[in-house]
């Protein structure tokens, strides 16, 4: 791909993304229960508050993070482990 070509499609991605929380976002489920990224993006979901004990991407806890931004790849898979349910927005991870 030439880079006009690039510009091009980038110029068309930013037109077609959206800005802000994702409309079509999934409710937040009960605990250890996994949602799927079915955008057809790469998303970032930032989670915050609840009581909060672990995040897991596609199976795997991610570190001792139990807040903030977690990207999540197109049919990957998050789920929150806890006792009181966080809120959660999920952004297009654009470039």
């Amino acid at each position: 791909m030439d880079p006009q070509q690039l510009s091009t499609l980038q110029q068309h991605m930013d037109k077609t993304l959206t800005d802000g929380d994702w409309a079509g976002k999934p409710a937040v489920p009960a605990t250890t229960v996994t949602v799927t990224n079915t955008s057809g993006h790469p998303m970032f979901v930032e989670i915050t508050g609840g009581t909060v004990t672990a995040v897991k991407v596609d199976g795997v806890t991610i570190g001792a993070r139990t807040s903030g931004m977690f990207y999540v790849r197109p049919e990957s898979t998050i789920a929150w482990v806890g006792s009181a349910a966080p809120t959660w927005q999920w952004f297009v991870a654009s470039w």
